[in-house]
């Protein structure tokens, strides 16, 4: 748990840092913003391509030395990206460390869950959901510290010791895992997932940049669509898929993932949208900004890791699910009616209480959802699951980008006052809790006894 909580907590405040530094490096590069983008898109771009190899990777070479790997790659992004003097370069060094990024998470989270019997899921839930929640919320605040008052270059820099300590403690704490039978490459399931994913996941990100009747749009996610359907046929086909498509066969495991697809496009689209209100809107410094969603990482900590545990084994995921996913819906939505006035404390407790919210759904969520998955099958589960986090990840930050695009052109464009700009993120904000909405009702779907023994029941 300690080295996968040190390779994930990396990945996740670089990568929320570095869209805090993204208007510096824009000037320091002397490029336009439409340029410097492409510094997190490339990022998005390789994690997405790598993630649905993982699990096999992991299988076929083993995951403790597939996770060194990874951390290497990582950590050595990290310092080609500190060093860049270019543009190309910094993107390209950000493509190697999304490479890393991508194994870091699926490989990590199949060697915990390997590690925990059913009975102890929650534990492993909560002790890396400490981190995971908390890290977000960590990054914008240590981003903006290191741009204001350092440089952007130790955005990168800062990972080198982090990832050195994990590559120690992976080396001496990690047991080697290779699973038996697992096959050949499946390389037309790898070049199909990676190009399908990869492609639909350009054209939600830019979309909203481009137009989405633009030539490039459509076409990227045409082609997109064409290898994902191209896959599945493919992969339900073959008797050694890389991605294993037959675990929805699989109950729970199937409908926390529809759940999932909700509950992250939704959280996740909030959180790019937030920034944008208080930022663009409202002229908070980027450190004013990272504090203000900052009380959201605390309500997570104390529903989910010091009352998770306890709450998961005496409630269930079920009714959990049904209620946070109801609660964090309001909540979301609930931001539609601030103003330019809004005092930030108010902000920030309406943030406390999205964070409890949807810590009772991460608990849920990430303790029940390999229950019925056999040992042998997580390293493959995991790569589905973080695959859809990831298509959803960019499903909702492009759901809430259009409906501020869409607000803002509809009232004559950025010159607007902004008492009329208002209306664009209100709307946005609103759309973000309709998304999380539905999660509440394919929850009810949700049978208890199938995660039964993740609550020491079974």
């Amino acid at each position: 748990m300690a080295v996968y909580i040190v390779g994930l907590s990396m990945t996740i405040i670089d990568g929320t840092a570095v869209n805090v530094a993204l208007p510096r490096l824009a000037e320091q590069f002397g490029v336009p913003s439409t340029e410097i983008e492409w510094v997190a898109l490339a990022y998005l771009l390789s994690v997405a391509a790598v993630i649905p190899a993982a699990g096999w990777l992991g299988d076929r070479f083993g995951t403790k030395r597939m996770f060194i790997i990874a951390l290497g790659l990582f950590i050595g992004g990290s310092v080609l990206c500190g060093v860049s003097q270019s543009l190309t370069q910094l993107v390209a060094s950000r493509v190697a460390q999304g490479l890393g990024a991508g194994l870091i998470t699926p490989i990590g989270s199949a060697m915990l869950f390997r590690a925990f019997p059913l009975s102890e899921r929650a534990t492993a839930t909560v002790g890396v959901l400490s981190v995971a929640i908390v890290a977000p919320a960590i990054g914008p605040v240590m981003g903006g510290l290191l741009v204001d008052n350092a440089s952007w270059r130790w955005i990168f820099l800062i990972n080198i010791p982090i990832g050195l300590v994990g590559l120690a403690l992976g080396w001496r704490w990690l047991r080697e895992e290779v699973v038996a039978g697992v096959g050949r490459l499946d390389i037309g399931g790898l070049v199909l997932s990676a190009s399908g994913v990869s492609l639909l996941i350009f054209a939600l990100s830019t979309g909203p940049d481009f137009g989405w009747t633009s030539p490039t749009i459509l076409g990227a996610a045409v082609l997109g669509v064409v290898a994902l359907v191209a896959l599945v046929f493919l992969e339900l086909r073959i008797d050694q898929p890389m991605l294993a498509l037959r675990l929805f066969n699989n109950r729970l495991f199937r409908t926390i993932n529809i759940v999932a697809t909700m509950i992250y496009a939704g959280f996740f689209g909030w959180i790019f949208v937030l920034p944008l209100y208080l930022q663009d809107l409202r002229g908070f410094t980027a450190t004013q900004s990272g504090l203000t969603q900052a009380p959201q990482a605390v309500g997570v900590f104390i529903v989910s890791v010091l009352a998770g545990k306890r709450l998961y084994k005496a409630i269930g995921p079920r009714r959990l699910l049904i209620v946070g996913a109801l609660l964090t819906s309001a909540t979301s939505a609930v931001f539609a009616v601030f103003d330019l006035d809004t005092p930030m404390w108010v902000m920030g407790f309406a943030a406390f209480l999205r964070g409890a919210s949807i810590g009772m759904v991460f608990v849920s969520v990430q303790t029940a959802v390999y229950a019925s998955i056999s040992n042998e099958d997580t390293g493959r589960a995991a790569s589905v699951f973080n695959t859809q986090r990831q298509f959803s990840f960019a499903a909702g930050v492009a759901l809430g980008a259009t409906v501020i695009a869409s607000r803002i052109a509809a009232v004559g464009g950025d010159s607007a006052p902004p008492a009329e700009l208002l209306g664009a993120y209100r709307w946005a904000f609103i759309a973000m809790g309709v998304v999380l909405f539905p999660a509440a009702i394919v929850s009810w779907f949700i049978h208890d006894e199938d995660a039964a023994a993740t609550r020491g029941l079974a």
